[in-house]
């Protein structure tokens, strides 16, 4: 009841002064709303934090949902974290937003109209929204003990890291890399090699980008690293298809 009760002051005005502002929504216009943008309620009733994309910014921010006005056809953010110097500087541009849940995401891009100094937080225009889809394209595929992997992966500059994979589809990987390499990553970095070596005779190869990273001190010092396939020609796509379909079948 709290998302409803949040709203009631805006379906009935209570004074004479709010008597003269436009008309206020029906309950079917509040109903409509409440449909459309349940997703986005729900995010701001549990506090879910919001990874925010800037636009030509490598790096992601984190925010939250505080409040939502249907009236004034908005929703406004919390300052992001890690802060900005000038937020304001952020003013009538669009970012993109997203949250995962389980395999699925929720993104969506929205306008920022304001940003208020008192609250420090932003009004963003309320997009529209199409609700979480899933997060793979591609099916992935978990490689047992047994079905080892081994991949070269060349950075921008120096020697190519050797790592083994995880996991793997079409469309990318997850690999293990020996050592803390964090201060050698970023998100959307190019990775211009990357050599997977499917069997002894096959070994495909593309250009990578930098999804995601982690760092895990136990059982042993490694980082784990997401990236995604690019520039991966017809046959080797043909042959990574073939592995992952040969590997399934024999599971």
């Amino acid at each position: 009841m709290g998302i409803f009760n949040r709203f009631l002051d805006k379906l009935h005005p209570k004074n004479d002064e709010e008597a003269t502002m436009p008309a206020p929504m029906t309950a079917e216009d509040f109903m409509g709303h409440f449909d459309q943008y349940r997703q986005l309620m729900m995010l701001q009733d549990q506090r879910q934090l919001l990874e925010v994309l800037l636009p030509e910014q490598k790096n992601s921010f984190q925010s939250m949902i505080v409040g939502i006005d249907f009236v004034e056809g908005r929703f406004s953010l919390d300052e992001f974290s890690p802060q900005l110097v000038h937020p304001k500087e952020l003013l009538y541009q669009t970012v993109i937003i997203r949250h995962q849940k389980h395999w699925e995401v929720l993104e969506f891009a929205a306008r920022i109209i304001g940003w208020s100094e008192q609250e420090h937080c932003y009004h963003l225009a309320l997009p529209e929204l199409a609700g979480y889809q899933p997060r793979r394209t591609h099916n992935r595929l978990v490689l047992a003990k047994r079905d080892i992997l081994n991949a070269n992966i060349s950075p921008p500059y120096g020697a190519p890291w050797y790592a083994t994979v995880k996991d793997i589809s079409q469309g990318g990987m997850r690999v293990n890399l020996s050592g803390d390499i964090r201060g050698h990553l970023h998100k959307g970095k190019v990775l211009p090699k990357c050599q997977i070596m499917l069997d002894k005779d096959i070994t495909i190869i593309c250009r990578g980008e930098v999804r995601a990273y982690s760092y895990f001190g136990k059982p042993y010092r490694h980082t784990e690293v997401s990236i995604a396939f690019s520039g991966m020609s017809y046959l080797h796509q043909e042959n990574l298809q073939n592995f992952i379909s040969y590997i399934e079948v024999a599971a």
